[in-house]
């Protein structure tokens, strides 16, 4: 199945609903920097967030890498839409490490 990650300031009662609706953009300087550390990583720009590749896609595991970071900088949520769920990095990544 692919799924890919939504990554921005984002409602989270709209996420519960697989809808993606940021009550503030991602600024695009950060978004940059941020996808300056992951060369050739295809993401999708939309209106205020962003789409990053995850399960099932190329690339997905540098699109994780990105919304943890891009998360990390800004305090944003990364979500699933598909699933209509929130996704907790740091349990993503203990999942992986573990």
């Amino acid at each position: 199945m692919i799924h890919d990650l939504t990554i921005g300031h984002l409602d989270p009662a709209a996420i519960c609903d697989r809808q993606a609706v940021a009550f503030q953009p991602l600024d695009s300087a950060t978004v940059a920097r941020a996808l300056a550390g992951f060369p050739g990583l295809k993401i999708e720009e939309c209106d205020g967030y962003v789409i990053a590749p995850w399960h099932g896609r190329e690339d997905a595991e540098r699109g994780e890498a990105f919304a943890a970071r891009l998360q990390a900088e800004t305090g944003c949520l990364v979500a699933d839409r598909r699933n209509g769920r929130i996704i907790e990095m740091g349990q993503v990544a203990g999942r992986a490490a573990g």
